[in-house]
């Protein structure tokens, strides 16, 4: 896989919708990323065939479909030659300017480890709201891009609540996190436009 603006981890337990979740990756505006997908426990039945995306098969380690951290720790080794991570699961989306965004917001603001994009839900909620000036539990998930050398330190629990404890402990340990201006990141819906929200960066 050649050198990348930021590689995606996609940990899967073999939805349907994984192929869907990739078409959203491949749409993006700016090309400049790759993907490593992690089949958890199950063999790839899909037709994967961008050579972009890498492959691995892995013995089952996610407790349930609610817990991926574990997944995501094991694709996080693999990524060595990008200066993002980002994260998508096999049931989201990204909003089609996600990395044309995240982009912007590191020119904007040069000294950020973490970039937590507002998430999109089918009844039109969006998280973090407008209102959020921290991290709170319930109200972040896995619509984050981080800096590729977070990764060599620091990892997800097996928990449910598994982005936001690792958001926090990122916080903890003084990394500089942005709230984006934009919703980039779709739970279950496909993505739809929306109005950009305040901008946040996170106090420690």
């Amino acid at each position: 896989m050649n050198n990348t603006f930021i590689t995606f981890i996609i940990p899967t337990i073999g939805r349907e919708s994984l192929l869907s979740s990739i078409q959203s990756l491949i749409n993006q505006t700016d090309k400049d990323w790759n993907a490593i997908i992690i089949f958890d426990g199950i063999k790839n039945n899909f037709d994967i065939s961008d050579s972009r995306i890498k492959i691995i098969e892995i013995e089952k380690t996610g407790d349930n479909e609610k817990c991926a951290g574990l997944v995501r720790n094991i694709g996080m080794k693999y990524v060595n030659n990008s200066s993002w991570i980002g994260f998508l699961d096999d049931d989201d989306y990204l909003g089609q300017n996600y990395i044309y965004n995240l982009k912007t917001e590191i020119l904007l603001n040069d000294s950020i480890s973490v970039c937590i994009f507002r998430m999109g839900y089918e009844s039109g909620c969006i998280l973090p709201s407008k209102y959020d000036r921290n991290i709170y539990r319930g109200k972040v998930g896995i619509s984050f891009a981080m800096k590729k050398h977070i990764s060599e330190t620091n990892t997800f629990k097996n928990n449910p609540f598994e982005d936001y404890i690792f958001l926090k402990e990122l916080q903890n340990k003084k990394y500089k996190i942005l709230i984006s201006s934009f919703v980039s990141y779709f739970v279950r819906t496909m993505p739809y436009e929306c109005d950009l929200y305040p901008k946040i960066l996170i106090k420690e």
